[in-house]
């Protein structure tokens, strides 16, 4: 009987030779993985900074990190038959730490100059993201074959190595995960996120050799790099920020941080005045990755920019009447407009707001005014668990919904049971007031939340930001939403003197309503990423 051969012989047989041998892989293997991770992740901050944060920026950047693996795997796989794993890790190590400096280069070359414009957004997201991303991923791809063909070198248990060697990468992908979104994001934010992953591969390589000269320099070059962005040098700082390595800061952006949910920016900007177009203000921006979320004149807390606030104005006077004092929830503070709005022209009332992102209300307090001592109330909660949390008996008069944008809608705060739970904190005075943004012309969110809201309350108005009626196309409609009705009088189309904006005539609901047949969104069933795909493949 022929004998097996040593390879496979044995059930229990244990590392050849030295420890080191057998465990050096798995370490090399943990390392590479927690690296690919790292970078994934990574990836949905940098992108989000120009290309928003949505269904088709993950799917983009989870495709495209797979595809470079596969391909990186395949391209490993033939390298490790060619060359000794020893002779290649450390060149591939290296490979990948230049790699991942590279992505920040790219990165800031498509943020800036938009190569791609001319393509509808989906391929767009896509394009840039395999031409940013793609690399790295191969490299780092290349580095599991060598590493597994290492480790069954230094083994005659076949099985028991291949399947440690799996193990200890899925490891290193769970600890590069979970450090990365708890932590390292919010502390190094994204760019230095980035230089320190480069950093760690760039130490892996010089350990494996050779030219340990030359990678020693690299690696001086990376730290380097790090500690720039710190340095107290007005050069430095240009340096950094034509790197990419540190958000300007000076006369006209005044905040600059990555934050567990997103990069928040503040910034000065001199604008038209709505009220007054042959003049100008001063205002501060808050930027929430590449969205603008909210216009501030610190010295004027009355002042309205956008256009569907000023619907929500002209319809909390429509509801509230001579009232000097009203109650007034906010899901979603972002730069606290409208809060401060309600506190201006109604002094002493007693406002909530469920902020998730603690770092935007600190970019408030830092950077557009709000006074840490205001009277407004804020919890840092997702809306649904503030909402949860609020006592059986306590009663709003207004309501606002102002957590949505086109490229992400949270679905949990527009579903049938988060409705009913909004309905049982409303006054029955009160009024419920959400933005949506959607295209008349498809409609299929805005129509699906209307016909929700319709089986939870009996009156629902929708409000178009032109005076002249529906326009056709892509608009921030606000619905209304309450228990009484509204007096409708002063809001016929084209009226200057009436209240901001359009009431949906009863042809223009018709119409729109038809768009959607019926459909109810509910906690199981709410896809608004697909509802506003027509609005995001029009996106400029």
């Amino acid at each position: 009987m022929a004998e097996l051969p040593p390879s496979i012989k044995g059930h229990g047989a244990e590392p050849k030779g030295d420890p080191l041998v057998f465990f050096l892989p798995h370490m090399l293997i943990f390392a590479s993985s927690a690296c690919i991770m790292v970078v994934e992740l990574v990836a949905g901050r940098l992108i989000a900074r120009h290309l928003g944060c949505s269904l088709y920026t993950w799917t983009s950047i989870i495709g495209v990190v797979l595809a470079g693996m596969s391909v990186g795997n395949m391209v490993g796989g033939r390298l490790a038959d060619r060359f000794t794993p020893r002779r290649i890790l450390g060149g591939l190590f290296f490979a990948a730490s230049v790699s991942c400096m590279v992505t920040l280069l790219l990165n800031g070359l498509f943020a800036e100059h938009s190569p791609l414009m001319g393509f509808s957004w989906p391929a767009r997201v896509l394009g840039t993201v395999i031409l940013v991303f793609f690399l790295p991923a191969v490299i780092l791809g290349t580095i599991s074959p060598a590493t597994a063909k290492m480790a069954l070198e230094g083994s005659e248990a076949v099985g028991r190595t291949i399947g440690s060697v799996y193990a200890w990468g899925a490891v290193g992908s769970i600890v590069g995960t979970m450090a990365t979104g708890f932590w390292l994001i919010a502390w190094l934010g994204a760019q230095g996120v980035v230089l320190g992953t480069a950093l760690v591969l760039g130490l892996v390589a010089l350990l494996l050799g050779p030219r340990r000269i030359f990678l020693g320099l690299w690696l001086c070059v990376l730290v380097g790099l790090l500690a720039l962005p710190g340095v107290p040098s007005v050069r430095a700082h240009q340096v950094a920020d034509a790197l990419g390595l540190k958000e300007a800061r000076g006369e006209k952006v005044l905040f600059g941080q990555d934050s567990h949910y997103q990069f928040i920016k503040v910034y000065r900007e001199r604008v038209v005045d709505r009220d007054h177009p042959s003049r100008s203000r001063d205002l501060r921006v808050l930027a929430l990755d590449h969205l603008v979320h909210g216009y501030i004149d610190p010295s004027d807390p009355s002042y309205l920019h956008y256009e569907y606030e000023r619907v929500y104005r002209d319809v909390v006077r429509a509801f509230m009447g001579e009232r000097r004092k009203i109650t007034a929830f906010f899901i979603g503070g972002g730069a606290y407009t409208f809060p401060r709005w309600v506190l201006a022209h109604y002094p002493g009332s007693a406002i909530d707001v469920a902020e998730i992102d603690p770092l935007v209300v600190e970019a408030n307090y830092q950077a557009l005014g709000l006074p840490r001592d205001t009277p407004i109330r804020t919890f840092a909660l997702d809306a649904r668990n503030a909402v949860d949390d609020l006592p059986t008996k306590r009663r709003y008069d207004l309501i606002f919904g102002d957590a949505f944008n086109d490229l992400s809608v949270p679905f949990h705060l527009v579903t049938l049971e988060f409705s009913r739970q909004l309905a049982t904190h409303l006054s029955r005075r009160g009024v419920y007031l959400v933005n949506v943004i959607d295209d008349f012309s498809s409609g299929l969110l805005l129509c699906s939340f209307i016909t929700t809201l319709q089986r939870v309350f009996p009156h629902v108005y929708v409000f178009s930001t032109s005076r002249w009626g529906v326009s056709g196309g892509r608009d921030t409609f606000v619905v209304a939403a309450s228990w009484r009705a509204l007096d409708e009088q002063g809001w016929e189309t084209g009226h200057e003197g009436g209240p901001y904006g359009s009431l949906f005539s009863p042809e223009d609901r018709r119409t729109l309503m038809s768009q959607c047949k019926g459909r109810v969104l509910t906690d199981f069933d709410a896809p608004v990423e697909n509802l506003l795909q027509p609005v995001v493949r029009k996106r400029p």
